[in-house]
């Protein structure tokens, strides 16, 4: 009896011990972080010295909650610092995020980087050679750092900001300052060669085009013999010869020699003229 006894009130004092430190008064209880005075305040935005260079910061500071604090930058992690830096030009998010889980932004902090370049009209000659191209772009530009670099295409840098011995068609000029900041340029050199069409290039058209049953008028293919077929076709004349899918019979072979291509596309560029 007496050690059944002394069993039960064992398990009794073990059962009491037990319900004692499971008490619900020891669990944690959620925080309406609704109620928080939690606050986040900038302290400092320091803009980046140039546009193509990260050294901008953000300098913020918390207050109310529950600290220690830790703060993030846009959807960075979660740190202790509230000093942010290296950054460059844009807008960010800061937050906070307090003891207790509560969190507080600071929305769009907007660090501005200098202005870089800036472009004027462009000085642009016609290609009036064209045999010898000798169109050109002089790109005009002003702001950012000196000195600037220039570069056509996808050709490299260098430092002058003249182009020339150039065919007429479209380019892109782009322009970097000295701080690594860049602008890009659209340019067109338009074609003033005067190329004829009664002199050169309907000549072409007859020694290689204008035969029996091609071109002739005698079968359902084009009439090069037509001036206003001609000219209607004119682009498609001008991308054909270039390919050397034009003449038919000449393909594979080489085409057009490079001197007669040339000239039908400056007289295609010049605006297919009866000249």
């Amino acid at each position: 009896m007496r050690l059944t006894f002394r069993s039960l009130s064992v398990m009794a004092t073990i059962a009491i011990t037990c319900y004692m430190s499971c008490s619900s008064g020891d669990e944690p209880q959620p925080f309406d972080c609704g109620t928080s005075d939690l606050s986040i305040q900038l302290g400092t935005a320091t803009n980046p010295t140039t546009c193509g260079t990260n050294n901008g910061s953000i300098q913020i500071s918390a207050a109310g909650g529950q600290g220690p604090y830790q703060f993030k930058l846009d959807n960075g992690a979660f740190g202790s610092s509230s000093t942010f830096t290296n950054l460059g030009g844009g807008s960010f998010v800061v937050t906070v995020k307090d003891n207790k889980g509560c969190e507080k932004q600071l929305a769009a902090v907007v660090l501005t980087a200098p202005s870089g370049p800036s472009a004027n009209a462009s000085t642009i000659l016609s290609q009036t050679s064209c045999l010898t191209p000798n169109g050109s772009i002089t790109a005009n530009v002003t702001g950012g750092q000196l000195p600037y670099k220039y570069k056509i295409g996808s050709g490299a840098f260098g430092s002058s900001a003249e182009f020339s011995n150039l065919k007429a068609g479209n380019y892109i000029v782009t322009v970097e300052d000295n701080a690594g900041c860049s602008i890009t340029i659209n340019a067109v050199v338009p074609s003033n060669t005067g190329v004829s069409y009664q002199t050169q290039i309907k000549p072409i058209l007859e020694a290689n085009c204008i035969k029996s049953t091609c071109h002739d008028g005698s079968s359902a293919l084009p009439n090069w013999s037509n001036l206003s077929t001609v000219q209607a076709n004119a682009q498609n004349i001008k991308l054909r010869t270039g390919n050397g899918s034009m003449p038919a019979d000449q393909v594979g072979t080489g085409g057009l020699p490079q001197s007669q291509r040339d000239l039908i596309a400056c007289w295609v560029d010049d605006g297919a003229k009866n000249n």
